[in-house]
């Protein structure tokens, strides 16, 4: 069917039309995406630069500004006025270390400080000449160290008492050389540390500064929107899969930045108009394919019944037209009576040949139509096989075959129906008849298996088709074929034998021999009673 075809081809051209469609959509929505990324990335990491430099400049100032007479006093103060500093010290070579909150010395509660203080101070002794107006990654850490006087950056005028101080040092006939600076590493918590020294001689004051009020207000400001989610992390509060490297003004951290709820929510429409689409389509495709096959089936169905009324019209016609000859040879007058006995012998063969095919035909509408109920019981299977074959041997005899039984010595019982198991024998036998005539032995053997019954029946014939096996069960299907052969029956045998099996609860299989046919019937197996007979 030409247009059948082409609706394939019609339907694949739009599927392409559909992904193609969908594939431009995200290639668009991800372009967008990415700019997006992009430009929050470098408008967020241009203000993280200019925050945190100035949060140093701040803090850089006023540690520089103290006055030197109430050094002491300010540095105490100084964590309550400025919500960054949490610590404050000072370090000289006669004293060592002093924090400026309590005027302690070296004590509990400040480990991490100290030892912060004593990493950087070992480094710091090793490097006297750092200058650097931007941090600088130097060793473990990342540090900006510049001189505060005459400095563009640091004007006189913000650093308070800074001339007081240093002339101070002057009159005392000491160094002047004021240095400030700032240090982090990125391996430890977010803990940062500011000094301060006029002079080589003089002592180091200095704070210790958390990042977390920084961060609260930075978090703020870059939070992003429906174009773009920014996220400032700490590594290990998250290990995001696409995170850029540490910022420079807030080393260890990681500035990550995705995709916001807009192009989300785009991508997520796309998606959606693309499942209907394919849904559409599917369904279009589907409604095609379900209808050539119902059209296929009903010409099929067709066919099998036009068959079916030829071949049942042929059955009917050949023993009516036997039995309407031979009654008109026997209302003959002077006919012999050897002959009149031949011809009403003939004509109840032909008549029981009827009946059989009459009933068959019924048994066959009425599993059409769901079957009728069968009442089971326990059954000696090998007595019904015994039976069938003793009635079945003149006939087996006359087709060139010699039935073979194996039974077991013990009854094998069964759940089942005597009639059913008896006709689907009889069948079985008729068949190996017709198509494995003059073929030698025929095994009749009941066995039990795994809680059941099983009876097989197995010629040495030619055998089934390849093409015809997995059909041979179906209605109107031959074992030797199909409709279309000249095998006698109209090819319901094994479709009604199986089907009226199974209302019983056994089955009818045929096994995959290399040669000859074996079929096998199974049944359920229940302990033999006393007394059961056939």
């Amino acid at each position: 069917m030409w247009w059948w075809g082409l609706f394939v081809v019609a339907a694949g051209v739009a599927g392409f039309a559909v992904h193609r469609l969908y594939q431009r959509t995200q290639a668009e929505i991800s372009t967008q995406a990415e700019r997006a990324v992009l430009q929050a990335r470098a408008q967020a990491e241009d203000r993280i630069r200019s925050y945190t430099s100035e949060v140093r400049r701040s803090i850089i100032t006023e540690l520089a500004g103290f006055h030197e007479d109430g050094l002491a006093q300010s540095l105490q103060r100084w964590p309550t006025t400025n919500e960054n500093v949490i610590e404050t010290f000072r370090w000289d070579a006669a004293h060592g270390l002093t924090f400026g909150s309590d005027g302690s010395r070296v004590g509990t509660g400040h480990e991490d400080l100290i030892g912060l203080w004593t990493e950087f101070r070992a480094w710091r002794t090793s490097h006297p000449g750092l200058l650097a107006r931007e941090p600088v990654q130097t060793g473990p850490f990342r540090v900006l160290a510049l001189r505060t006087l005459d400095n563009p950056a640091l004007p006189a005028a913000t650093l308070r008492y800074q001339g007081e101080n240093l002339d101070l040092l002057a009159d005392a006939k000491l160094a002047v050389d004021p240095w400030a600076g700032w240090a982090a590493k990125a391996e430890t918590p977010p803990h940062w540390i500011f000094w301060y020294q006029a002079g080589p001689d003089a002592a180091v004051r200095g704070g210790f500064v958390s990042v977390e009020p920084l961060l609260r207000g930075l978090r703020r400001e870059i939070a992003g929107g429906e174009f773009a989610h920014v996220r400032l992390e700490w590594p290990r509060e998250s290990a995001p899969a696409a995170a850029d490297s540490a910022l420079p003004g807030l080393p260890g951290y990681q500035l990550t930045v995705e995709p916001g709820d807009l192009f989300q929510q785009k991508a997520a429409e796309a998606r959606f108009d693309a499942l209907i689409a394919a849904a559409l389509l599917g369904l279009f495709l589907l409604g095609g394919a379900a209808l050539t096959i119902y059209s296929r089936r009903a010409a099929h169905d067709a066919g099998r019944k036009i068959t079916f009324v030829t071949q049942v019209s042929h059955e009917l016609r050949t023993p009516l037209t036997s039995i309407r000859m031979f009654a008109d040879l026997l209302a003959a007058p002077g006919l012999p009576e050897e002959k009149r006995l031949k011809f009403a012998g003939t004509i109840g063969a032909e008549s029981s040949r009827l009946s059989a095919l009459i009933e068959r035909l019924l048994a066959f509408n009425a599993l059409e139509q769901g079957g009728r109920p069968v009442a089971c019981g326990p059954l000696d299977v090998s007595a019904v096989v015994r039976e069938v074959t003793e009635e079945m041997k003149p006939t087996l005899t006359g087709a060139g075959l010699q039935p073979v039984l194996t039974l077991p010595a013990a009854p094998a019982v069964a759940l089942g129906d005597h009639s059913t198991l008896k006709q689907a024998l009889l069948n079985l036998l008729d068949n190996s008849c017709k198509y494995a005539r003059d073929s030698g032995p025929l095994t009749l053997a009941v066995v039990l298996a795994g809680g059941q019954v099983v009876v097989r029946i197995g010629d040495r014939g030619p055998g089934i088709p390849a093409a015809v096996r997995a059909r041979l069960f179906e209605p109107f299907v031959q074992g030797g074929g199909t409709l279309t052969t000249k095998s006698p029956g109209v090819g319901l045998g094994l479709s009604l034998a199986r089907g009226l099996l199974r209302q019983t609860g056994a089955n009818l299989a045929l096994e995959p021999e290399a040669t000859g046919t074996t079929f096998t019937i199974r049944l359920p197996s229940v302990p033999a009673p006393a007394g059961t007979s056939s």
